[in-house]
């Protein structure tokens, strides 16, 4: 077979341009360091490449995880141990005040440091980080309204207690029907009646607002689905509002982790037929976590008492034994009348105790018992004998709440919000409008408005780390609410109340326990964090290698098949050229 020159030009001209494209890809490997850029390149190379960099991108996004997971439990590490720290110095306060050589000006001074260290316990109870994210608050913040506790089971009847109307982030229900019957429900039937049918209401529900009913430590509370410090709920009217302990009780918005706020309610002796609002904290600035009264003069007047004060008792000038009080305060802020009482003893081993407001005799027959407790109405007294002296028959002790006055000589207006001490709290006509001697408790208290919620990181495919541990199990948990437990320390100190202060050092170690405990998880997994960075880590080194393996050159390969590719590059170039110098081609006529 006979080879024209024209077939042998082609061939090296082809193969002059097939060198001159391999040296093109040399250049862009020796440019871009890798071997393979595209699928033509080699496809089997390229397709081990892209599950290469599928599994690196995994790794790093799952180090970015693990990274922040770091930032939570660290911020949560730090703020147990300040809390830690902090409640450390609240218990030796405590110890110090504790002590018979302080006086009701000393306990005073000492509430003060205690009550901005309680601030102090708050900020860290509501730790954020990362754009406002809570570190103890689950996986969100509801605003919340709380009842008073109830017995259970409870039962709703037809057109008598049936009925609820509730504000859920500022949208106001229709009247919400809880029963067409008569029916008995225990607790968590309750709860699962009152979500279902607030949730039904055609006014919230087109306004897109909904709540999560719960039945826990003997109260029903209404939480809103919603998060943040828009989130809130209120229980405003109804029939059903007194039986399910919404005649008072406390809300708060999501704003906080834990929400400082108040809890109201009536007090039973009340002969007015006057309702209140649940107790909110409308400015943490002013608050000073008191216990108070709204004390009616007049059914168009009242006052406002704080009852964080001392309990006076005053001996009879008749009295002929040396018995004396050692200690007094208020044991339940919630039963205190402000009336007027006395101790009676009927024999030197036996009192009584008298209301000297109403005449009313609270109870007879009592055993006496140097430095034993007397209680009622919320009130303790403590008396001793002295020198060896006991009671004799006729001595009398009168017993007082000293309150101060907040606010005096009020107008009342049914529904208007009354305001004070960073407070805000309704009463409102019900049956009729409040009566004089007519008292609403406002007690200070801390509530948690998260959720049980976890934040999980992936760490391998189907493999996650809890990496929070939530507010209620660690400051409010089931053992303690270290939070109520200073405000009760303030308010003893206040009071001068010696029990009360020796008292909150029981909370104060079981607080200090549950914290410890925390940190304890904290501290877990934290070690468990800091050793899946490090196996991440090393996987992705690993990872990076075999990639390295597929997709990067060899550099020096590569420049010594660029300088051989170059040699056969000018070969080719010098062989055509002399080719077409000896070819007829050239004399051809153009």
């Amino acid at each position: 077979m006979r080879v024209t020159d024209q077939q042998v030009f082609g061939f090296l001209v082809n193969n002059y341009q097939r060198a001159r494209l391999k040296e093109v890809q040399l250049h862009e490997q020796l440019a871009t360091g890798k071997q393979v850029l595209q699928p033509s390149d080699d496809p089997g190379r390229f397709h081990r490449i892209l599950g290469e960099q599928t599994t690196l991108a995994k790794l790093e996004q799952r180090i970015r995880n693990v990274a922040t997971a770091t930032t939570r439990v660290d911020l949560a590490d730090t703020s147990l141990q300040n809390t830690t720290t902090t409640l450390s110095r609240i218990r030796e306060l405590a110890v110090q005040y504790a002590s018979d050589t302080n006086n009701a000006s000393d306990r005073i001074n000492g509430s003060q440091e205690i009550e901005a260290l309680l601030q102090h316990l708050l900020q860290l109870g509501n730790t954020t980080f990362d754009d406002n994210q809570p570190v103890f608050g689950g996986t969100s913040r509801h605003g919340f309204a709380a009842g008073l506790a109830l017995s259970t089971p409870v039962t709703l009847t037809n057109a008598v207690a049936d009925s609820l109307t509730v504000k859920i982030d500022g949208v106001t229900s229709g009247t919400i029907d809880l029963t067409s019957g008569t029916e008995t429900l225990n607790g968590s039937e309750l709860a699962a009646r009152v979500q279902s049918r607030i949730n039904a209401d055609s006014t919230l529900s087109a306004a897109g607002k909904s709540v999560s009913v719960t039945y826990a430590n003997g109260r029903v509370v209404i939480a809103s689905n919603s998060d943040g410090s828009t989130s809130h709920a209120e229980v405003l009217s109804g029939s059903a509002r007194t039986l399910l302990g919404f005649n008072g009780g406390s809300a708060a918005s999501g704003g906080a982790t834990f929400a400082a706020t108040v809890a109201t309610d009536v007090a039973s002796t009340n002969s007015g037929g006057a309702l209140v609002s649940q107790g909110q904290v409308v400015d943490t600035n002013k608050t000073s976590f008191d216990n108070y009264v709204v004390r009616f003069t007049g059914a168009g007047n009242f006052d406002v008492l704080n009852i964080s004060a001392p309990v006076t008792v005053t001996q009879n000038s008749a009295n002929v034994s040396k018995v004396g009080a050692t200690d007094t305060g208020i044991v339940d802020p919630q039963r205190v009348t402000l009336d007027t009482y006395e101790v009676q003893f009927t024999s030197p081993s036996q009192y009584s105790v008298r209301n000297t407001t109403t005449g009313a005799t609270l109870s007879t027959g009592n055993s006496y018992v140097s430095g034993g407790a007397i209680e009622f109405d919320g009130l303790r007294v403590v008396l001793s004998n002295g020198q060896g002296s006991g009671p004799a028959v006729g001595d009398r002790f009168g017993v007082a709440v000293v309150p101060k006055s907040v606010l005096t000589n009020q107008t009342y207006t049914s529904g208007a919000p009354i305001e004070f001490d960073g407070i805000q709290v309704r009463i409102t006509n019900s049956t009729s409008s409040p009566a004089a001697r007519d008292l609403f408790h406002v007690v200070s208290q801390t509530q948690y408005a998260g959720d049980s919620g976890t934040h999980q990181v992936e760490v391998a495919d189907g493999e996650v780390i809890t990496t929070n541990v939530p507010g209620d199990q660690v400051f409010s948990g089931s053992d303690v609410n270290l939070f109520d437990t200073v405000q009760q320390l303030v308010a003893s100190l206040r009071g001068n109340f010696k029990a009360g202060i020796t008292a909150s050092l029981g909370g104060l170690d079981r607080a200090l326990s549950q914290v410890t405990t925390g940190q304890g998880t904290i501290g877990a997994l934290a070690n468990r964090l800091e050793s899946t960075t490090s196996a991440l880590n090393d996987t992705k080194s690993s990872a990076m290698n075999t990639l390295s393996s597929f997709q990067d050159i060899d550099l020096a390969k590569t420049i010594s098949d660029l300088t051989l590719q170059n040699y056969a590059i000018q070969a080719a170039g010098q062989t055509l050229s002399r080719i077409f110098d000896n070819s007829l081609l050239k004399y051809l006529p153009s």
